[in-house]
Formats: structure tokens, C-alpha cells, sequence
């Protein structure tokens, strides 16, 4: 009866608080400090909302949607588009709803924010710096189930990275293997039922079938082993998905913090990626 009094006690509580607005203040840095020349950009969703992000033009034809993690804004983007832009990509940085400096009043652990992609599409298809048919996206935790459940979704994604993606219904989780996985397990299902009452909206569509449905556009997935959870459900997806596909594990770094850890590296395997998804 304890193990099950602290289970409905932890999933309320992480419901309860994330959901929580993480709006506020992009402060301090823009890409103009990497010597980028950029553009500040508002997308208008399709409920009426305004989110605000930052668009470095393309000088290839080519261009990458970067999303960040939950809770955060652009800023966490930031490291995805120094590397793209070294190499002449466009990169579409925005503050997902309700975070950063954009609109909206609750944060629904990136459900919502799937659909909040087809407005940066819209976009990068008014720019003559791009061709519509070479668009990708990327994306860490959060940002990458967003990704993940975009491509999807739409089409027009013709390439996904997803950098230590996690789950969006109960059912992408990884078999439990540990003692505390066992007795936490109850919760993850209940939590998911609170945050969809609290935020009033659900996954458009687990990530264990979204990634089946990425075929013939190519996904890189990419996690680290100081995180046995994060590698399973990496794994997992790859598994899941179909080809073309490739799985990158990354030594000696914590979640999302591969191109701090291992920049030259994660530079190669990105520019890569993306070259032989949308410039090949």
C-alpha cells in the first residue's frame, strides 16, 4: 500500500508541475555571438498563437528545424544550429508554446507542439533560400519526441534526428530490468492520465508507431550509456523503425549533452546525416 500511496503521490506531483508555463526572458546569447547573421521570426499556429524564434538563412538550398528540450527555449537549440550553419544549412530556432517568449498558457510535454511544426514548414517555404524538399528536423528529449511525432505527421520532413527521445504514452517504455524501474512502474501510466486531464490534450500518436511511420526518410537516433534507461528506449526505436536508419550511443556524456562532451565528433555524425539525407 506504500509503493502504491507514493506512486499516486509522485505522478501527481510531476504532472502538476509539468505542465507549468516555462515561459520568460531568451537571455543572453543570439547566434549573432557565434558570428552568425540571423533573423528574428514569429510563426503563428494553428489555434492563433504566436511563437518567437530566430531563422539563420541557408546558403545550400537546405534547411534544419532544431527544437529544444522541455522547459527550455531556442537557447537549447543553440549548439545544433552553430553546427549546421558552419556548414551553410538554414536553421529555424523558435520557443515551443508556452516557453521561452512565446504564447500560450500550459506546457503538454510536446503533445501540442507536434503541431505546432506545420507552422514552421509553412515558413520555410515561403524562404527562397530553401528548397522544400530539403527540410529536416532535430531535436533533444523532448524536442526529439516532437520531432519524432512530426515526421510523422508531415511529409515534408525529409530527415530526423532524435537526440535521447524518451516516451509519449506508457506503451513506448522500455521493459523495466531494475528494482526501482519495478517499483516506479505503476506511476508513468498515471501520470500520463493526469497530465492529459491537467493540460486537456493527449499524444496525437506514440512514438513507438510514429517511428514506423518515417519510412523512406532516414533517422538518426542518438542517446547515451551513462544512461541505461535513455540507451534501452533509443534502442528500442531503432528496432522499431525501418530502414534507412542508424543508432549512434554516445560514451562519457548525460542527456543532450553530446555536442558539449563530444563536439567533433557529434559535428561529424550530424553534418553527415543530414548531407547524405538532403544534399545527396
Amino acid at each position: 500500500m506504500l509503493c502504491v500511496g507514493l506512486n499516486v503521490a509522485l505522478a501527481y506531483w510531476s504532472a502538476s508541475t509539468s505542465i507549468r508555463s516555462a515561459q520568460g526572458p531568451v537571455c543572453c546569447s543570439t547566434p549573432a555571438e557565434l558570428g552568425l547573421t540571423y533573423e528574428n521570426i514569429t510563426l503563428t499556429t494553428a489555434d492563433g498563437l504566436k511563437l518567437k524564434g530566430w531563422y539563420i538563412p541557408s546558403h545550400n538550398q537546405a534547411a534544419v528545424i532544431a527544437l529544444h528540450g522541455y522547459g527550455g527555449n531556442r537557447l537549447g537549440a543553440l549548439s545544433y544550429a552553430e553546427m549546421l550553419a558552419r556548414h551553410d544549412y538554414g536553421v529555424l530556432l523558435y520557443d515551443q508554446r508556452a516557453s521561452g517568449e512565446s504564447e500560450g498558457d500550459v506546457l503538454s510535454w510536446g503533445w501540442r507542439d507536434v503541431g505546432d511544426v506545420a507552422a514552421a514548414l509553412a515558413f520555410l517555404k515561403t524562404r527562397s533560400d530553401v528548397d522544400p524538399e530539403r527540410i529536416g528536423i532535430i531535436g533533444c528529449s523532448t524536442g526529439a519526441e516532437i520531432a519524432l511525432g512530426a515526421a510523422a505527421q508531415f511529409d515534408e520532413l525529409k530527415a530526423v534526428v532524435a537526440d535521447a527521445p524518451y516516451y509519449t504514452v506508457a506503451q513506448d517504455m522500455p521493459p523495466p530490468q531494475h528494482v526501482e524501474e519495478w517499483l516506479t512502474l505503476p506511476m508513468y501510466p498515471l501520470q500520463i492520465n493526469l497530465m492529459e486531464w491537467k493540460s486537456g490534450t493527449s499524444a496525437p500518436l506514440a512514438l513507438s508507431e510514429a517511428v514506423q511511420r518515417l519510412t523512406p526518410r532516414p533517422v538518426l537516433f542518438i542517446a547515451t550509456d551513462r544512461d541505461d534507461f535513455e540507451a534501452r528506449t533509443a534502442r528500442r526505436y531503432y528496432e522499431l523503425a525501418h530502414e534507412p536508419k542508424s543508432i549512434w550511443i554516445i560514451s562519457d556524456a548525460y542527456h543532450c549533452t553530446g555536442p558539449q562532451v563530444q563536439p567533433a565528433q557529434y559535428e561529424e555524425h550530424l553534418i553527415n546525416f543530414f548531407d547524405g539525407a538532403l544534399l545527396r
